[in-house]
């Protein structure tokens, strides 16, 4: 009959030699190893999901970027326009002369550098008298004020830059170095303001 836990003595055959037990120490080094082992498998799992991840990623922040303002878009009052709600179409009779007002295109309000000025320089039908301009600053990219100043132009609270928009938006004080970017102005089918292309120009500081 077989004998568990017996060994043979090679030095005497016919002798059976109790079998060596697994210590504790190797006891635990086998299991340090498994856990050692399962954490690198974890680790490369986490690795191959990471490595798929990263472009989808990158594709969202591409798509989120290019939500710019386009031909067509609806441009609507934002938040801060005395006596307007927010989200609201704006129409031309919206904008007295001598004022200004800041809009968003209708659907892109999470982009703030959609944010664009609105200004009546001169009265007129339809778009006739309106210009429009990024409402951002061209120095270090605050929104400048919605309403104008005493001198009818638009200032930025941050360094006090200012911007003639009966000019160009051309720089009249303060320390940007070029004029606001403009916005070229359309109606829609309901009497509307539209975009009627993109803001022409850098946005922002360059």
């Amino acid at each position: 009959m077989m004998r568990a836990n017996t060994r043979t003595d090679t030095r005497n055959p016919s002798v059976d030699l109790p079998a060596p037990e697994l210590g504790d120490f190797d006891v635990q080094q086998y299991s340090t190893r498994r856990r050692f082992l399962k954490w690198m498998i974890r680790i490369g799992y986490g690795a191959f999901a990471l490595a798929f991840a990263l472009p989808a990623l990158a594709l969202r922040a591409l798509q989120t970027e290019q939500q710019g303002i386009a031909e067509g878009d609806v441009l609507v009052f934002a938040s801060g326009n005395a006596g307007a709600q927010a989200g609201t179409a704006v129409k031309p009779g919206d904008i007295p002369e001598g004022t200004g007002l800041q809009v968003f295109p209708q659907g892109k309000t999470d982009n703030q550098s959609n944010l664009v000025e609105v200004v009546r320089i001169a009265p007129g039908e339809g778009v006739d008298g309106l210009v429009a301009y990024s409402a951002i600053c061209t120095h270090l990219g605050c929104a400048v004020y919605a309403k104008l100043n005493q001198a009818g132009h638009i200032a930025c609270p941050c360094h006090n830059s200012q911007f003639d928009p009966a000019n160009n938006a051309k720089v009249v004080g303060g320390p940007a170095n070029r004029p606001l970017p403009p916005l070229p102005l359309g109606l829609g089918p309901d009497g509307s303001l539209i975009a009627s292309g993109p803001i022409e120009g850098p946005i922002g500081p360059e």
